[in-house]
């Protein structure tokens, strides 16, 4: 793979869940989490800053696949107030890749009035929900 890039993905593009199929071509490499609080917006999740855990997966993938989930998650290149996701860098910091920097998707819009998954893990929530 050319020039490899990391991605935490922690909502639908998980496996099982609704999107896993943009993840096809991509290297699963573990479980990890990264500080933030995440939100239930509906059909899918949003990370924001905070100081809580939300668990996840990273993954490898080249440069055009990480593109192509840009347009997944609606960032709109050099744009940001447009984007209803904006890739950011995040830092892992549990599992066997702590402390390395991935790419993530941060939720670009407000959260208010939308329910705290207080326990960071999106699966686990859906489970519970069902």
């Amino acid at each position: 793979m050319k020039n490899p890039e990391l991605l935490f993905v922690y909502g639908t593009l998980l496996p099982g869940l609704r999107l896993e199929r943009e993840m096809e071509g991509a290297k699963h490499l573990g479980a990890g989490k990264v500080r933030g609080c995440l939100y239930d917006l509906g059909s899918y999740p949003g990370l924001v800053e905070g100081e809580g855990l939300i668990a996840g997966e990273i993954y490898r993938l080249d440069p055009q696949h990480l593109m192509r989930l840009d347009e997944v998650e609606e960032m709109v290149a050099d744009d940001q107030d447009a984007s209803l996701f904006w890739r950011v860098r995040v830092q892992i910091v549990t599992g066997a890749h702590a402390t390395q920097w991935v790419w993530c998707y941060r939720y670009n819009r407000s959260v208010q009035g939308f329910p705290l998954v207080t326990h960071g893990d999106y699966r686990a929530y859906l489970s519970a929900c069902r």
